[in-house]
C-alpha cells in the first residue's frame, strides 16, 4: 500500500507539462450544465458538483507539485522578494523602487500586510516592519510627515498594525493602535467621510474614506470601543455617493475625476457588498453594483491597475454569483502571468502601471499579491 510520500515522490518524477489554458471556467460551466441536466440520474449531480469543485480549486490555486517541478505560491514568491528588499530599519524604500518618499509609511504598511498574508507569522521581517511603523508614529498618533496625502499613510499603517495585532498582541502595539485609531476618529468629517490633510476647503472623498473605514472596521472587530458608530457613519456617506447604475463617485454621485470611475466603483462595492451592510443600499442598487463588478471582472487589457484589482477582487469575493468566481479566476491568471519569474526581481511585479510613479515596484508587488488572497 502506497503512502502519501510515495505518491509525492512519484509526482516529482513526472515530466514537466505546460498548461495551455486555465480550465477552471470551463469546469464551472460544465458543473452548471450538469446541475440543470434533468436526464441525469437523481442525485448524481450532487456527487459530480463537489468533485468538479475540488478540481476547480486545484486548478485555481495550484498543487504543491505540478509538471514534476515544485510550483511556489505567487504570494510566497512576492513575500520572499519583499523580505529581500526590506531596508535595515524595517521600511521599504519608496525612492529606491520608483515611488514617492512621502508614501513610505503607506508602502511599508502594504508590505507588512503582504508578509502577514504570505509568510510565517514569526518572520523577523514582520517584527522589523511593525517596529518601523511604531517608531515613525508621532506622539499625537499620526504616522510619518504631514502633507496632503497623510491620511493614506494613516489609514494603511493603522490597518497593517491592526492586522499584526491579531497574532502578536502586546502593550506597545496596543498603545500605538489606540493613538492611531484616535487620530482617524478625530479627523472624520461631520458628513461621515474623510478627506485630505489640512485642506483649505475640507471635503470628503471616497479614496481616502475607504482606508479609514477598513482600519476602523478591523479595530471594531478586535474590541476597540466607540469605533463602530464611526464605521457606520462612514459607510452611510459612502452609500450616498453611489448612483442608480451601481457606479460610485469621488465626492458625490457621478463625480469621477481623472477617469477613475472603475476604481472608485470597485472601492465602494468592496465595502457595501459586505453582507453586514446589506441595508445601506436598496436591493435594485445592490444588483446594479454587482453588475458593475461583473463587467469590470470581464474587462482586460494592457492597462493593469493593481490598485483597482485589489478592490475588485475583494468585492467579487463577497458575491455568490458564478460569474464573480469566474472573474476571480481570470484576474488571478492575469496577475500570475505578469509576475516576474526570473532574475533579481523574481517574485515582484513591474510598476509600469497606473500609480506606479507614486508607489513604485513595492506598491505594485504588494497590491498584486494581496489581490491573490
Amino acid at each position: 500500500m502506497k503512502t502519501d510520500q510515495d505518491v509525492l515522490d512519484y509526482l516529482k518524477r513526472l515530466p514537466r507539462v505546460e498548461v495551455s489554458h486555465d480550465l477552471a471556467p470551463e469546469i464551472l460551466t460544465k458543473v452548471r450544465e450538469a446541475q440543470n441536466n434533468k436526464s441525469l440520474q437523481p442525485g448524481l449531480w450532487r456527487i459530480l458538483i463537489p468533485l468538479a469543485a475540488a478540481a476547480t480549486v486545484a486548478l485555481l490555486f495550484g498543487g504543491l507539485w505540478m509538471g514534476g517541478a515544485r510550483t511556489l505560491d505567487p504570494r510566497r514568491q512576492a513575500a520572499t522578494w519583499l523580505c529581500q528588499s526590506q531596508e535595515p530599519d524595517g521600511s521599504w524604500s519608496a525612492a529606491k523602487w520608483g515611488g514617492s518618499k512621502q508614501f513610505e509609511v503607506a508602502l511599508t504598511g502594504l508590505s507588512l500586510m503582504t508578509l502577514l498574508d504570505g509568510t510565517s507569522r514569526n518572520n523577523p521581517a514582520i517584527e522589523k516592519a511593525v517596529a518601523y511603523l511604531i517608531e515613525h508614529q508621532q506622539p499625537d498618533g499620526q504616522f510619518g510627515e504631514q502633507f496632503a496625502g497623510t491620511p493614506y499613510n494613516q489609514g494603511i499603517a493603522t490597518l497593517a498594525l491592526a492586522k499584526a495585532y491579531e497574532s502578536r498582541k502586546g502593550e506597545v502595539l496596543q498603545v500605538a493602535l489606540d493613538k492611531a485609531i484616535s487620530v482617524i476618529c478625530f479627523s472624520q468629517y461631520n458628513d461621515g467621510g474623510w478627506g485630505y490633510h489640512n485642506e483649505a476647503h475640507p471635503a470628503s472623498n471616497l479614496s481616502i474614506t475607504l482606508w479609514q473605514i477598513e482600519a476602523l472596521r478591523l479595530a471594531s472587530q478586535q474590541g476597540w470601543s466607540g469605533v463602530r458608530p464611526r464605521v457606520e457613519r462612514g459607510l452611510r456617506w459612502m452609500a450616498g455617493v453611489a448612483a442608480d447604475d451601481g457606479s460610485f463617485g469621488y465626492q458625490k454621485s457621478g463625480d469621477t475625476p481623472g477617469g477613475a470611475s472603475q476604481t472608485l466603483t470597485a472601492m465602494g462595492a468592496m465595502s457595501l457588498l459586505d453582507p453586514a451592510h446589506i441595508g445601506l443600499v436598496s436591493p435594485s442598487r445592490r444588483q446594479a453594483i454587482k453588475a458593475q463588478m461583473q463587467r469590470l471582472a470581464s474587462t482586460s487589457g494592457p492597462d493593469m491597475d493593481y490598485y483597482r484589482r485589489y478592490f475588485l477582487t475583494a468585492a467579487l469575493k463577497k458575491m455568490k454569483e458564478e460569474s464573480a468566481q469566474q472573474g476571480l479566476v481570470a484576474i488571478r491568471r492575469e496577475l500570475v502571468t505578469r509576475q516576474i519569474k526570473q532574475g533579481a526581481e523574481a517574485g515582484s511585479w513591474q510598476a509600469d502601471t497606473r500609480w506606479g510613479s507614486s508607489g513604485g515596484r513595492i506598491y505594485a508587488t504588494a497590491m498584486a499579491s494581496l489581490s491573490l488572497r
